[in-house]
């Protein structure tokens, strides 16, 4: 019933209906991790003469599409706020799903999955292949009401799903464990995360900040939030630089613990060591240049931060927050949430002779093309 009257309000959806090979959505233009995986997925197939359709929740907060605008059409939401995106989302796709026939969608979101299974189970989609990608082990990362939410949106929603994509085996498992009819109805499968080493190429070409050259320094970046163990690691580096003097700690990302890590910061007197840069556009040539590059996570699905630190340095460092970071040889490892572990591993990082970690670091990248995503998806859904 509901369908039936927001359909009334889009009386004659009908007329200029377009192939379109990728429907893509996502919540935010702002290039996150999962964004940048999505922009790399929708720069590749486009370049392939595929026409696609991306859609945001939220309006247009930056401009890091526009070089895809000529060749994609852009959709972007209305509103700041990402729970009225979630609201529209619905007759919105309701309008997306009558003006054009689509191929395939791309969604790597848990809700925004669902909403995609829902629609297909309701035949707004019934030809679209639809494949979701998890992008965080939920049942690891949530808790109470929150995770409750998330289940829900597994039950309405995945049932309809073409396919479903884990980063990890850790990923798959934990899902499957949590949630054991998928595995059973649904066609789950493990395919890493790419990097795109073409875009790598043009953006190292950059020069560091002038303000940064001749200094020693270790870089993180991501979210300011919680999951990125931003706290833990300035209590870590603290107890570094007593040791090494001459250190600093660059940390890359906007976030709402800002306040948080700056009163920390203040309390280590640390004002002159640690800086809170802020988000931006080329992480690269801090990669390039750091004495060491760290991921202090608590939790991550995979992250590709990791994968472009280990493009740029043989140093790199990361708590084991994620399935599979501790298959990549050369990378030094800690547990989460230790403060003298990740100051260890650091050290250890720091002191090491890395230079044979180049090949290792090169032919683990060498296997994670875009392409080679693209393809692993394309052979699950036709051998499906």
């Amino acid at each position: 019933m509901l369908f039936s009257k927001l359909l009334m309000h889009f009386p004659n959806m009908k007329k200029d209906i377009n192939q379109i090979d990728w429907l893509v959505i996502m919540p935010q233009d702002r290039l996150h991790g999962s964004e940048q995986f999505l922009m790399n997925l929708v720069t590749h197939v486009s370049k392939k003469g595929n026409q696609c359709v991306v859609m945001f929740l939220k309006k247009k907060i930056s401009g890091d599409w526009e070089h895809l605008e000529e060749s994609c059409i852009i959709k972007y939401g209305a509103s700041k706020n990402v729970f009225i995106g979630y609201l529209s989302l619905l007759p919105r796709l309701i309008v997306v799903s009558r003006k054009y026939k689509i191929k395939r969608s791309f969604t790597s979101q848990t809700l925004i999955n669902a909403m995609m299974g829902l629609m297909k189970n309701f035949k707004f989609f019934k030809n679209t292949i639809v494949i979701v990608r998890e992008s965080n082990s939920i049942f690891h990362l949530l808790k109470g009401l929150k995770l409750k939410r998330y289940i829900i949106a597994y039950w309405i929603g995945y049932g309809s799903v073409d396919l479903v994509i884990c980063q990890t085996k850790f990923m798959k498992d934990q899902l499957v464990q949590a949630m054991p009819w998928m595995e059973k109805k649904l066609r789950i499968k493990v395919i890493p995360n790419p990097i795109d080493l073409d875009v790598i190429k043009e953006k190292e070409r950059e020069q560091l900040p002038i303000e940064l050259k001749g200094k020693r320094f270790i870089v993180a970046a991501g979210r300011l939030v919680p999951a990125k163990g931003f706290d833990v690691l300035i209590k870590s580096f603290d107890v570094l630089q007593k040791e090494d003097p001459q250190l600093e700690l660059i940390i890359l990302g906007e976030g709402s613990e800002r306040q948080k890590l700056e009163k920390i910061v203040e309390g280590l007197k640390l004002q002159n060591k640690v800086h809170l840069i802020g988000f931006v556009n080329n992480v690269y040539p801090y990669f390039k240049e750091a004495a060491a590059c760290v991921l202090s996570s608590r939790i991550e699905g995979f992250p590709n931060v990791l994968l472009q630190m280990m493009s740029q340095n043989t140093k790199v460092v990361s708590t084991l927050s994620a399935g599979g970071i501790d298959e990549l040889d050369g990378v030094f490892t800690c547990e989460i949430e230790s403060i003298e572990g990740l100051k260890v591993a650091l050290r250890r990082c720091l002191e090491a002779n890395t230079d044979q970690f180049r090949v290792l670091f090169d032919e683990n990248l060498k296997i994670r093309t875009v392409k080679f995503f693209i393809d692993s998806v394309l052979t699950n859904i036709e051998e499906y």
